[in-house]
């Protein structure tokens, strides 16, 4: 009996309801990217707009991979969107001056 690497498919999984469940996190990043001082107004219009947009396409992109999480599709079970910087590894300390 063979093997089968289910990892990237339950891993595509995850990633899917992470996207559907996270989706909405893209308004209050838009809006971050997007603040200015200068126009405070306009930019907290144009950052959600463009939050809203975002947010949808990464809740219709989590959707996708939920219901094709079996289908090696895109190449490998690649992720579609980029991870969210919420998501992602950093450190948050600050370099020493002399470093």
């Amino acid at each position: 009996m063979t093997r089968y690497n289910l990892h990237p498919a339950f891993e595509k999984l995850g990633r899917g309801a992470s996207n559907l469940l996270g989706g909405w996190l893209e308004i209050p990043l838009g809006v971050h990217q997007k603040y200015s001082r200068a126009d405070t107004a306009g930019s907290v219009l144009t950052g959600t707009a463009i939050g809203c947009f975002k947010a949808v396409v990464r809740t219709g992109v989590g959707f996708y991979e939920i219901v094709t999480f079996f289908l090696p599709l895109p190449e490998d079970y690649a992720p579609i969107l980029p991870t969210l910087p919420y998501f992602q590894k950093t450190t948050k300390r600050r370099p020493y001056p002399l470093e």
